[in-house]
């Protein structure tokens, strides 16, 4: 029975951020937490097992120097993240720490959520995938009780079996994690004003049906208003400033929403929060009440500004909910990001130009355009292959942030696609008008350094992409 685990974000060449099943590139200098390490870390920490974090993307670690560290903990198991961006680097990681003696390997990450049994086949050294990182059965497994290993795919003997888990109840709890096991001092999120900062969630999944995303329409669970309260307070004792709420879509239940936000502005913790929510989901008066209880940012996903490309893939929002909720935000002066989709199929020159305009009206604080991405696992994935306009390979760089677009169509060169990023980016970052605000607007040192080290970064890597060679 495996008692000394180790968390392992694996060495690359550049920011690859594996967690959460969407495998893509740090397109600035920004690094968040893994979600996916801290909540597996705070299962297990709860079940007495000895824990060690190594994140070596974070700590900028080269593969010998983060194999020493492996070594030197002598882990019985490691849990591991992937993706489809790095996978090849990972397993060939995770092989070596085999051979040096780690006698289990444990993955998780898009590709092997999508192709895990498949991948298990091919690479002996993969021991399991989990495929949530919430409810899970790792514990069980690694007791040896692969039968109870719910939400995993594990080698039992010569046979690959695949665990499914039971009903659940709506609401669940989680144990704090062991937030000091992990590198605090290295992450960053581009629009934090204060650092370090923790992260936590008050739901798993999304109920709603973007077909471009990983999570369309997956089981949705509440966690219990007073056990997010308290992960909060544990926070708090620890004297940090800043929280990141990492839902997929925060608010999605407006009653536990409103009782969660309560409950910290009764207890005056007295940090800055941001999360993530739709504009359908949100009213003045919630957005008021978040304001007051120190939400310091809200991140939309606005997606496109035709209305059609919405409709297409299934968003459920309208142009109106999006001037709405922008307009609301602007008169709390709350500060948004708002993310775009650029090049999905059906998109046109046309279209990106509207998209463009409506960033351009909306006015949030930040904009963060995207290359159309086939990520594993959506629906628009299993579209555009059935379309024949993309290959169903294993290992393939889906990353939307800064890798040039990795696909054409009909309408759209990927070539195209990317100078309109490019164009987009400037279009909205470089106005005077802009840039005179968010310095009148920054509140702390951190904050003005991570104006500056992001913006100098999507500067470099757009004149870099701009002169890359095109195939």
């Amino acid at each position: 029975m495996a008692r000394k685990v180790l968390l392992l974000n694996p060495p690359g060449d550049r920011l690859y951020i594996r967690d959460q099943f969407c495998s893509h590139v740090s397109k600035g200098t920004y690094y968040w937490q893994p979600l996916d390490l801290l909540m597996i870390a705070a299962r297990l920490h709860a079940d007495g097992y000895e824990l060690a974090v190594v994140d070596a993307i974070a700590e900028r670690l080269a593969p010998e120097e983060t194999q020493s560290r492996v070594e030197r903990f002598g882990p019985e198991a490691i849990v591991f993240l992937t993706g489809s961006d790095s996978f090849a680097e990972d397993i060939a990681f995770v092989e070596e720490a085999k051979r040096r003696g780690v006698a289990c390997a444990v993955g998780i990450g898009d590709i092997l959520r999508e192709k895990g049994e498949a991948l298990m086949v091919r690479h002996p050294a993969l021991d399991a995938c989990l495929t949530d990182f919430v409810t899970h059965g790792l514990t069980a497994f690694l007791e040896g009780r692969r039968e109870q290993a719910e939400n995993m795919t594990v080698r039992d003997g010569s046979a690959i079996k695949k665990i499914a888990a039971g009903p659940k109840p709506r609401f669940f709890t989680i144990p704090s994690p062991p937030y000091r096991l992990f590198p605090l001092d290295r992450y960053r999120m581009p629009y934090n004003r204060y650092h370090p900062y923790a992260t936590i969630i008050t739901s798993t999944w999304c109920p709603f049906g973007c077909s471009y995303c990983p999570f369309a329409r997956t089981p949705y669970r509440l966690r219990e208003p007073d056990d997010v309260l308290r992960n909060l307070a544990e926070i708090h004792a620890m004297g940090i400033r800043q929280v990141h709420i990492a839902d997929w879509t925060f608010a999605v239940d407006r009653r536990q929403a409103t009782a969660i936000v309560q409950g910290i502005l009764a207890a005056d913790f007295g940090f800055t929060w941001s999360c993530l929510s739709r504009v359908d989901l949100m009213s003045r008066e919630l957005m008021e009440l978040m304001k007051r209880a120190g939400c310091d940012l809200i991140e939309f996903g606005v997606e496109s500004g035709n209305q059609g490309i919405l409709d297409r893939y299934d968003k459920g929002t309208t142009l109106e909910e999006i001037r709405r909720a922008f307009g609301w935000a602007r008169e709390l002066e709350l500060d948004t990001l708002a993310t775009f989709v650029l090049g999905l199929p059906g998109d046109t020159p046309e279209t990106m130009q509207q998209t463009l305009d409506l960033a351009l009206e909306i006015e949030p604080t930040f904009c963060s355009f995207n290359a159309a991405s086939p990520r594993m696992g959506t629906g628009l994935r299993h579209e555009m292959i059935e379309a024949g306009i993309i290959e169903d390979r294993d290992e393939a760089i889906l990353d939307s942030s800064r890798s040039l677009p990795v696909f054409s169509t009909d309408q759209l060169a990927a070539a195209d696609v990317e100078r309109f990023r490019r164009r987009a980016i400037r279009s909205f970052y470089l106005r005077p008008s802009y840039l005179a605000r968010r310095l009148r607007r920054v509140a702390s040192l951190v904050e003005l350094q991570n104006h500056l080290g992001n913006g100098l970064s999507l500067a470099w890597q757009s004149l870099r992409s701009a002169r890359a060679p095109r195939s």
